[in-house]
């Protein structure tokens, strides 16, 4: 057969029509026939068949053809289009952009756009919602998505609120340590009685008697007799007294009250294990003031054990009760007696088993601890040390001075108070303090520490001595003159003495810890869980989103702005 189309196309090879009739073979169109170009009765024959497929075939050959060279034209006249082979779409030249028929095609182009990028987004909501051809079907996916999406807007919004409150938790751990030392606390005792009767009878002494007579807050609950027949202090009497002296004259010397020492299984020297410290209970004394000794075994045995005698024939008629106060602290923290200590009682002894306790608070913004304090004068931070400093520079500033148990201020003159400073400042100055009105003062606002340790105290007691044990004791002290002249019967020993052991119960650190409860990663596990299961979107939706809107902004405006003055120096029209 011959090809009636052009000579450049053809559809079939010369066939011989005997061998077509032979093989009955029948010609099916390759490109559907136009509507118009539909087979008669009168075209049967296969040359007529053959004929009218090839034309066909050519001229769609030649459409495809003349639409290459459109494509890959850059410039044409008003009426043709430019294609953007990236969207998808086609626009009108710039010459006609003002025109409503191009506006209404551009409108056009660009939902045709969205649409295909409805069915390639990951969330499938917005192709149920465009592409469906039923109105009800898409206004129900619409409602669907609409309460799903408000939905999971409030979910985020709450996540996001809880992220932004900063909530913290707590959070326990314990540590055995076998192998490793703990530090041994530092352990301050005060005798009860700050007094001495016979130092406070001395003339010398008179101003304190008669300050401790008329003072609300020596804190005396038994009415003290002042001689009337003695001559009426002057106020000089007060400047003059030197009150750090007289506690350190009255207050029981350190042979006198601490007695056998010792210290994991072996006896040291009084002097070698207790330094003198000054607290509001007067003259006291501290074993392990440096924080140096260290334990690495549980048990009476390997902890401290000593014996005390408070004399209770110093104590003057005003002092009601009988005893002694401990407190277990750091080295770095003042003992503060009258909050903390443990008041231990004549004629027994007492068993004291220590754990070892660690706080670790968060840092800012999740907390407000602090590390160290310039101002501080101890070594390492702590509230106990913050608060009594803060006392003490108020009592600097208000009085011109400092009481005799308070550390001194760095950077400021170091003066402690007289009598009458004590007298006249300090004591209103205590109850202004206690009454918090010194609180919004900027160095009086003690946030936490970042790492606090703490020692806490188990005491179970027993009488001492047994009756039959006190009997043989009042026996060898006679006969071998024991105890300084004193006649230590039975009775003595359960008026004045008492035995104390301490020691760690189990080498453990219990620590607790204030941790972020609610963390980047929980904000972005609960925003991505709330999005995929509601909305079926993750983090690859929204990059879909921005480089679809970027492509448009591109193509749109970028684009067609350099394409614009590329053209213009070249007089070409320039497409939309």
């Amino acid at each position: 057969l011959s090809c009636y189309c052009d000579k450049k196309c053809c559809l079939h090879r010369n066939i011989p029509l005997s061998q077509m009739q032979q093989n009955n073979q029948i010609l099916t169109p390759k490109y559907p026939l136009p509507r118009d170009q539909t087979l008669n009765s009168q075209d049967r024959t296969l040359e007529s068949v053959s004929r009218r497929l090839s034309n066909v075939a050519c001229q769609t050959n030649r459409n495809r053809h003349d639409n290459r060279l459109h494509d890959n034209s850059r410039y044409h006249d008003n009426n043709s289009m430019w294609h953007d082979p990236l969207l998808g779409v086609d626009k009108k030249h710039i010459a006609n952009s003002g025109d409503s028929d191009s506006q209404q095609s551009n409108s056009r182009t660009q939902a045709e756009s969205f649409a295909e990028f409805t069915t390639d987004v990951s969330m499938n909501y917005l192709s149920f919602i465009w592409n469906s051809p039923e109105f009800i079907r898409k206004l129900l996916w619409a409602a669907l998505f609409l309460g799903f999406f408000i939905y999971s807007v409030v979910c985020c919004w709450k996540s996001f609120s809880t992220y932004f409150d900063m909530p913290t938790s707590t959070k326990y751990n314990m540590y055995f340590e076998p192998q490793k030392k703990l530090k041994f606390p530092s352990i301050t005792i005060c005798n009860m009685n700050p007094h001495n009767k016979n130092i406070l009878e001395k003339e010398e002494h008179r101003a304190m008697k008669d300050y401790l007579a008329r003072s609300e807050s020596s804190k005396v609950p038994w009415p003290i007799e002042v001689d009337s027949q003695s001559p009426q202090l002057q106020r000089k009497d007060y400047e003059q007294f030197n009150v750090k002296k007289y506690y350190r004259d009255s207050g029981q010397k350190l042979g006198e009250f601490i007695e056998k020492v010792t210290f994991f299984e072996k006896e040291i020297r009084t002097e070698d294990a207790f330094i003198e410290s000054f607290t509001t209970h007067g003259r006291c004394w501290t074993f392990n003031a440096d924080g140096s000794r260290k334990v690495n075994r549980t048990g009476m045995d390997f902890g401290l054990s000593f014996g005390l005698n408070i004399n209770q024939s110093t104590y003057p008629n005003f002092v009601t009760t009988a005893g002694v106060k401990v407190m277990f602290h750091n080295h770095y923290e003042p003992a503060l007696i009258d909050e903390y200590g443990m008041a231990l009682a004549p004629g027994t002894e007492n068993f004291i088993s220590l754990s070892y306790e660690r706080v670790r608070n968060l840092k800012p913004p999740y907390g407000d601890c602090v590390d160290e304090a310039s101002w501080d004068p101890y070594k390492n931070y702590s509230i106990s040390g913050c608060e009594r400093n803060c006392f003490t520079q108020v009592m600097v500033d208000k009085c011109g001075c400092r009481s005799y148990y308070l550390s001194k201020v760095p950077d400021r003159e170091d003066i402690e108070c007289n009598l009458q400073e004590e007298k006249e400042c300090v004591e209103e100055l205590i109850k202004q303090y206690h009454a918090g009105e010194f609180s919004n003062r900027t160095y009086c606002k003690c946030p936490d520490p970042c790492i606090a340790e703490t020692y806490l105290a188990t005491i179970s007691t027993a009488e001492y001595p047994a009756k039959n044990h006190g009997e043989a004791l009042e026996e060898r002290n006679k006969r071998n003159n024991v105890g300084n002249g004193e006649n230590r019967t039975v009775e003595f020993y359960r008026e004045n003495f008492m035995k104390v052991h301490i020691y760690f119960e189990i080498l453990s650190i219990k620590e607790v810890e204030k941790v972020m409860s609610y963390k980047w990663s929980n904000l972005m596990g609960d925003v991505g869980g709330q999005l995929g299961l509601f909305l079926g979107a993750n983090i690859v939706t929204i990059f879909e989103f921005i480089d679809f809107y970027l492509r448009l902004l591109w193509y749109n405006c970028i684009a067609k702005y350099f394409l614009k003055r590329h053209i213009s120096k070249n007089n070409h029209p320039v497409p939309a």
